[in-house]
């Protein structure tokens, strides 16, 4: 088992770097190599930058630039190139136990999902581990102590962007009790209109990089109408 070469993918939560599981850090400082998802504007990585105290100097850390875009012609080759990357660092440096680190939970709109499906064509030999980690809607419904849901309460979890039409929010307000909008920044305006004609503004609660110095949590959003706000958001609406 110890020669097998192993890849964990771990969640490192929304922020706080205090919210790593205990799991996940046991992995980070068993690791040799850590590779860190990088957008391209050249800033440290976010999730690096949670993980950054729990490194040590011996362990290498290796980014990979992935966009943060919709557009598949530069999403699928970042996606190939990452997972290309991945296999050459461990076999040129004879890696046994790697970590692959991104914010929130891998399995919840993680980029790492993508890399995985090319993962396991290149290197199907390849062991890979998920560990789970925090939400950034759990830690927002935390810290502002909104219930996310009761008994037989139905929630639902969205991509904000593809749910700005007022009908659509609608039809799924009359079906759920609760509604969470990831990554609502760049169409914040659009939904909050619908929202604001719906009546159901004031039952909205929005996050914005939890757990972070600069973190930012609204619970009266009518004062964010017109505003675009950062990719790294959310709205929590209960009826």
């Amino acid at each position: 088992m110890t020669n097998l070469r192993k890849l964990s993918a771990v969640g490192v939560g929304p922020g706080d770097a205090e919210l790593i599981t205990l799991k996940g850090f046991r992995r980070l400082q068993a690791a040799e190599v850590v590779f860190v998802p990088q957008s391209k504007d050249g800033s440290m990585s976010l999730a690096h930058r949670i993980v950054e105290k729990h490194l040590s100097d011996d362990q290498l850390v290796v980014s990979l630039p992935l966009p943060m875009t919709r557009n598949p012609d530069l999403l699928v080759p970042a996606w190939e190139s990452a997972a290309e990357a991945i296999l050459q660092v461990m076999v040129a440096n004879r890696v046994t136990n790697a970590v692959y680190i991104l914010l929130g939970d891998p399995m919840l709109y993680g980029t790492f999902t993508y890399i995985w499906e090319r993962l396991a064509v290149m290197a199907p030999d390849l062991e890979i581990e998920i560990v789970p980690g925090v939400t950034s809607f759990a830690a927002t419904a935390a810290v502002t102590q909104t219930i996310l849901s009761t008994t037989d309460d139905r929630l639902a979890i969205l991509p904000a962007s593809y749910e700005t039409d007022t009908a659509v929010l609608e039809d799924l307000l009359s079906r759920f009790d609760t509604i969470i909008l990831m990554k609502v920044g760049p169409v914040l305006s659009q939904v909050l209109e619908s929202l604001d004609s719906l009546g159901l503004i004031d039952k909205a609660v929005y996050g914005e990089r939890v757990g972070m110095p600069e973190e930012v949590l609204v619970t009266d959003v009518r004062t964010l109408m017109g505003q675009t706000r950062p990719y790294l958001s959310l709205l929590v609406v209960k009826k």
